[in-house]
This record gives C-alpha cells, structure tokens and sequence, in this order.
C-alpha cells in the first residue's frame, strides 16, 4: 500500500519502535482502521513497526497485514517497506528542504534543484563534488552533506533489513560506524562478521545470518559460538570449562535446530586450536580458560602468595593494646573476636569471617584502634560496592571506598585506563568481599605493596560474587591463610530471631522461630503471594517511607512474583502516573519523579548498587528529555535517556543485587514455582539482609527445600590450588637462596 507519512504518534529511539499515522489513495483500507479525526484528501490510518520512514517528503509503500489492538483498535503491522525518492522537481526540493540531508536548508535546496533539476539524487550518490559548482557550498560543507546523505539511507536500508530481529538504533550505528556504506552488503554477504563489534550477541547474528542462508560451518560462526559458549561459562560463575565437556557444548549449540550436522567436532576443534594459538583462549592441563580469566586467576594467586611469604613479626603490646581498645571503645570481645584481632597483626594476609550480627565489624573497629597506637597511618577501608563501603564508613567512623574508586578505575571498567603503581596503604581492610569476583580480587592483591597489611571480612556462607570466580569460599578454604570463624551473635536487638534464624539454616534446621521480627504470610501461588506482598509494601511505605522496607526475590522475570512484575505493580501503588506529568522512556522503562531506582554499573561518583530516586524530568536546551537523579549523601546525576539504561526501577530487586545492603525490613516472596532458586545459601543471604524484621510470603515447604539444598554455586576456579602451590614454590625458593 502506497502513502505518505503524516504525523509521529510514538516513536522510541533506543528500540526504534514507531507508531506513526499515514494517508493512502488507495482503496482497501478497513472501515474499522480508518481514522477520521484527520480531515482531507486521501485516507487516514495508523501504522506500527521499526524504524518506519518518518517524512512526507517520500512516498513509502508499506507491506504487513491489518491486526486488532484491544485498546487502539485495528492498526497496519508493518513487516517490510520500500521509500521511493520523488521524481519531480517540486519533490525533490521538498525533500533536501525537510532536514533529511544535513547541511541543506531551504534555500540551499532551491539552488542544487534550479542547477541540477531531475538528476539532483543521482548527483548526490554518484557525483556529489559537483555540488561545489553551488554557491555557499564549500569543501567543508560538501563532507557534512556527502556523509549525511549516504549515512541516512545506508542506515535507513539497515534498518529495514533488519527490523524483524529487532536491532536497535545504537546497533545500527555501530556497524555504519564499522562498514559504512559497504553496511548492508556486509550484513548480507558475511553477517558472522557482526560478531566481532562489541553488543551483538551469537544469538541474534546467527539468526540474522540463517536467514541469509549463509554456511553454517562458516569459521567466523564456529568462532562466535565458541565465545558465546564461554560467555555462557562466564555468566555461570566459571572461569574455565574442560576442554571436551566444553566442545560437546559448541557443538550442541551450534548444530541446535538442524536436521543433520552442519558442524563438526574436527571443525571446532580447528577454531579452538587457532584461538588458544592467537591467545583468545588458554589452555592448561585439558582446562579451557578465556585468556583474560587464566590472567586474574593465576595473577590474583601470585599475589597473594606473595604477600603470604613475607616475614611478619608480632607487635609488641598487642595484648595490652587489645584491652586498652576495650575499654576505651566500652565493648565487650567474644574470644574469636580477641582472635582475628591477634591474627591480623601477626600475619599479612588474613580473613575474619562470620554470619550476620557475629560481630565482624566490632572486630574491624578494635583492628583501626590497634593500628593508630601502633602509628599506622596510611589505612584503606574499602568494599566492592558503594552501598557495602558507606555502611563500613558509618560503622567505623572512617572514610571508606568501593574498591573500583581506591585502585582508581574508570566509570566503564577499563583496567587499561586505571594508574599501574602500588597502594599507599600500610593495613587495609577488605570487607564484604564475598561480593568481590577474581577480576577485581586479581587488581587488588596485585596493587599492594610489599609489607603491607590486609584483613578480608566476609561472610562465607552468602551468595559468591556476580561476575566469574568464588574468590572468599577459595581464600577462606586454600589452607594456607590463617581464618577466624566468628559464631557467637551480637547484633540486632536481644533475642531477634533474624541472626537466630540465620544460624539455623546453616544448621539444616527447618523449624525456624516465627514471630513478631520473623513473619511467615502463607500464599498457594505467584499471584496470591504477589497481593500480600503488594498489600505488606503499601502499608510500609505509608506508615515509615519507601527506604523503610525492601521485596527481594530470586527472579527477575518468573511470574507475578518475579521482580519485573513486582515493580511494575509496587510502583503504580505508591508512585502512580499523574496526568500531564513528565516521563522519561529509555528502552522497555520508563521513569517518572519519585520513582525509586538502582544503579547498576560503576560511574563517577555513583556505584553499581546505589538507591536513589528520580527527582525531576525536565528537558535540555536541545529539548532533549533528562533526568535529575539522586542518591544518598547528597549524590546528584543528570542522564538522558541513553544513561537511564545505567538505571532500573528499585521497588523490587533479585536477591543477587541485594549483596552488601541492610533493610530495616525484608519482605520474601518464597514459592515452590522458584525450584531452581531454592537454595540455603539464597534464602540465607535474603534474610541476613533485614535489621528489624523479615517476613516470607509463600510456601512453608519452599522453604523447607531451600535449607535443605546445601547446593552452592560450584564455580570452575583453581584459585585456592594455585595459591598454595605458588605459597609453596616462593617457599623453596626462598629457603635455596
């Protein structure tokens, strides 16, 4: 169906969804699709797709079918389009005079259609430095008119082709960025190649690329599957994968769907071969490492080793000094408590570790006191997330720094970008560490310098860090550096039944003590777990405000109790939309003022975990949509709707993000439909969360199957043997020399 673009009713940048009214002559529109709000020659209706040509300068014949929306009525889906340039003079001039082609105004337009009248596009394609013989064109404004030209319909051409796999526009970007006008031809001819730009996962390039019909055994495929496999390893938790147990894993993936094999084992094995010899992969003792992993793993062990070696006297006094800090801190110290303050001053390197309220942070006060009196000056308190390292700074009363702003890390995570020289620090203290993965334990251990103190706190029993490796379970369970186990429970009022409650899990004790701090609500499933929580929330927020109490639960996207479904429900309760009110769209989010959101990467001065609102939505002198964002201590951002994919809605957040925050309450959806989330370590690490209160909604069998699953993350790492084996090798060394 031929027509003309006539008016933008939606349109999203960042997923280039459109919804956009046209005017056709042709007959055939449906009476029930026809919009007759608009008045005039020709028929109105409204059309949705991608990337949907958006100026009524062109003439576009849309192909689709007519589909019934329950709240907009009948609309044209379109799956494919072609845009015809105008022929005519009068066209011609109405095109380079809409803005289409920078550089080109009105006047401008005027000039090049009198000089080259009919021809003027095959101009611009083929000649476009006859545009010179114009007057006001020079050789500056011919490059910003040449590139605009063909980047407009080299990324309009793109975007066509590949709206059915749902490309975004940033995407499209990068491969005209990558290929320029040659885009198309690429994606058509080689699209494996699209595997290689940075944001384009296997998945969606092997689905653009079957349907070009391209060979299935192309090497850059088997390629992109052996990295998607491993990426596949990486989010796991694994930092390397045995060798044939990892080809028979390439192998199913990419032979997934076909009727006979297209793939071969000798094939992937040539591709492995070639990227362990290019050192993309590393190989050790038939264990396939990607080359970055094999670097922290094996870097973070020789460092910490190296730390280990060194000789280490015991301070003089450190009895004394210890019951001086007792009495000028008015505290009471269990014996274990007495122990890990003995052995972090008598040893280098070594780890306090306990549950919740055991009295960790007690222990790291009385370590800062000992340090001053002993004349220590340079100290470093520091945490994997900004959340972690502001509680260990309010609980000490020292400054305190996430670990990527203390080794000086960029917004983006470039360890290229980050300063190469030692720590000033002489006693650093490491805590939340079970939060830290091997790639940023591996940059720590490495940057502290020779005689240097380190204490880790952490506590082993919680979940093991996002990213690749379970680098505390490792350093706890290598043998080599010298642990405390805290077990007696201090914190939290007296008789809580929260760090009792904790203590029993870890126990496989299924009776836990319910009362008034410790709530079960039974609910038979998502939706009636998801009500209660929703009612419990509500009442909260209205009597103590949104930072009074937290839901967490295991999934993000499984059902009504799922964290995508909850935040959507939790935030029309309490922060609905107000009419005429500003929001800010970015990808499938939108945000509004008084939303309650979370950070999640590390930028400037705002860290991957941190909680904050939307306080304002305003537009930019560009008339660009922002947002003024705030967080605590007074921490204020301005994004666009770009940085707003930084951000999510907070009301609701898995269990994972969770790790190194405290609540005063908790509130647990817990159901059996989670089964594969239903593990002690999970629900453990949930209810250590809470300060004053928790209370589970759900099944008390999911419950009792979570503190019997003892199952944790069982990561492919080598750390704690390579630690011991370089302990003892600097060892031997050092007693031959």
């Amino acid at each position: 169906m031929k027509c003309r673009f006539v008016k933008a009713v939606y349109q999203n940048k960042e997923s280039g969804y459109c919804v956009f009214v046209y005017r056709t002559d042709e007959p055939g529109v449906p009476e029930e699709a026809r919009n007759t709000y608009y008045k005039g020659k020709g028929t109105y209706f409204t059309a949705i797709g991608s990337y949907l040509p958006d100026s009524d300068a062109t003439e576009t014949e849309l192909k689709g079918k007519w589909i019934r929306n329950s709240r907009f009525g009948m609309q044209f889906q379109v799956e494919s389009y072609e845009e015809f340039l105008p022929r005519s003079e009068e066209g011609i001039r109405a095109y380079l005079s809409s803005g289409m082609v920078k550089g080109i105004g009105p006047k401008t337009a005027e000039l090049i259609v009198a000089r080259f009248g009919t021809r003027t596009f095959e101009v611009l394609e083929k000649y476009p430095d006859s545009l010179l013989e114009i007057k006001g064109i020079t050789e500056k404004k011919l490059d910003v008119i040449r590139e605009s030209y063909q980047a407009s319909h080299a990324l309009r051409d793109l975007a066509v082709y590949l709206a059915p796999f749902h490309i975004t526009s940033k995407k499209l970007q990068k491969i005209y960025e990558e290929y320029g006008s040659a885009s198309l031809k690429v994606v058509k001819t080689n699209p494996y190649t699209l595997c290689r730009i940075n944001g384009f996962g296997f998945l969606t390039v092997d689905e653009i690329a079957r349907a070009n019909r391209a060979p299935l055994n192309d090497p850059l495929r088997i390629e992109g599957g052996i990295r998607y496999c491993m990426e596949q390893e990486a989010q796991a938790g694994n930092l390397y994968q045995d060798r044939e147990i990892f080809g028979e894993k390439v192998h199913e993936q990419l032979n997934s769907g076909l009727d006979q094999e297209a793939v071969t084992d000798a094939e992937i094995s040539r591709e492995i071969y070639r990227l362990v010899t290019e050192k993309v992969l590393c190989c050790e003792d038939g264990m396939l490492y990607p080359a970055d992993h094999y670097k922290y793993e094996c870097g973070a062990a020789k460092a910490i080793a190296r730390l280990l070696v060194q000789a280490s006297e015991v301070p003089a006094g450190i009895e004394s000094l210890i019951r001086d800090a007792k009495k000028d801190l008015a505290i009471v110290l269990s014996p274990k408590q007495e122990e890990a303050v003995r052995k972090a001053f008598s040893h280098l390197v070594s780890i306090t570790t306990g549950g919740p309220g055991t009295g960790k942070t007690t222990v790291e006060k009385v370590e800062l006191y000992v340090n001053e009196r002993l004349g220590g000056k340079n100290v470093l308190l520091t945490a994997p997330t900004g959340m972690a390292s502001r509680r260990m700074a309010v609980s000490t009363g020292q400054s305190a720094f996430t670990m990527h702003s203390a080794l000086g890390l960029t917004g983006d995570e470039d360890e290229r970008a980050a300063p190469e020289e030692m720590l000033e620090a002489d006693f650093i203290i490491a805590d939340e560490f079970t939060m830290s993965d091997m790639r940023l334990s591996y940059m720590l251990f490495s940057r502290i310098r020779k005689g240097a103190r380190l204490v880790i706190v952490g506590d082993v029993n919680q979940l093991p860090s996002v990213g690749p490796g379970s680098v505390f379970r490792e350093l706890v369970m290598c043998g080599i550096i010298p642990v405390t186990v805290l077990d007696t429970v201090f914190r939290q009022a007296k008789g809580s039944r929260i760090p009792a409650n904790a203590k029993k899990i870890q126990d496989n004790v299924t009776s836990l003590d319910y009362g008034e701090d410790f709530r079960f609500l039974p609910a038979a499933d998502a939706k009636e777990a998801a009500d209660k929580v929703a009612e419990l929330y509500q009442d909260y927020v209205e009597k103590y405000g949104q930072d009074y109490a937290q839901v967490l639960t295991p999934y993000r996207k499984r059902g009504d109790a799922g964290v995508d479904a909850m935040n959507e429900r939790l935030r029309e309760l309490v922060n609905p939309k107000v009419n005429g009110a500003l929001e800010i769209k970015t990808g499938r989010n939108s945000f509004r003022v008084g939303d309650r959101i979370i950070h999640n990467k590390n930028k400037n001065t705002i860290s991957n975990g941190d909680i904050g609102y939307v306080r304002e939505i305003f537009k930019d002198e560009d008339g660009s949509d922002m947002a003024r964002l705030e967080f605590s201590e007074g921490r204020t951002v301005e994004y666009n709707s770009e940085d707003l994919g930084m951000v999510e809605h907070a009301y609701a957040t898995t269990v994972h993000k969770s790790q190194g925050s405290e609540y005063p309450v908790v509130i647990l959806p817990w159901l059996s439909s989670f089964y594969m989330m239903l593990r002690r370590n999970i629900l453990y690490t949930a209810i250590t969360r809470a300060k004053e209160a928790v209370i589970i909604v759900g099944e008390k069998r999911a419950v009792i199957m979570a503190i019997h699953n003892t199952e944790f993350d069982r990561r492919n790492t080598q750390l704690g043997r390579r630690i011991a084996a370089e302990y003892y090798r600097l060892k031997q060394e050092r007693k031959a020399s």
